[in-house]
């Protein structure tokens, strides 16, 4: 009995983690000029896919021209267009598809990325 115990305990432990984990480990969103916009990984590699769960964005800013909005089941996040900086976002990624754009340039600035 107390081998089971320790065994649920063990369990527990390891899915409260993985959100921390992927927490911990952030996208990296660069809107830039003349028109880029990307969404990447620490590793550099495009982010195409994510587990659920609360995940940070760090933003990068680096043009008055254009933004980063980040839209998605229950999320609706952006810089200003005007606006030139960083800002980081905690977001709870729920399943489903993930969008961001440029709001000025839309069909030509965007992205996309699935959470399952």
């Amino acid at each position: 009995m107390a081998g089971r115990s320790l065994i649920l305990s063990l369990v527990l432990a390891a899915a409260l983690a993985v959100p921390a984990v992927a927490a911990a480990r952030p996208f990296y969103g660069t809107v830039a000029a003349p028109s880029t916009i990307t969404l990447k990984k620490a590793s550099g590699a495009k982010v195409t896919h994510a587990s659920p769960g609360s995940r940070k964005f760090v933003i990068s800013d680096q043009s008055s021209f254009h933004n980063f909005h980040l839209l998605g089941p229950g999320v609706g996040k952006k810089t200003g267009i005007d606006f030139v900086g960083s800002r980081t976002w905690t977001v709870r990624l729920s399943v489903g598809t993930y969008k961001f754009r440029c709001d000025a340039h839309p069909k030509r600035m965007r992205g996309s990325f699935t959470v399952s």
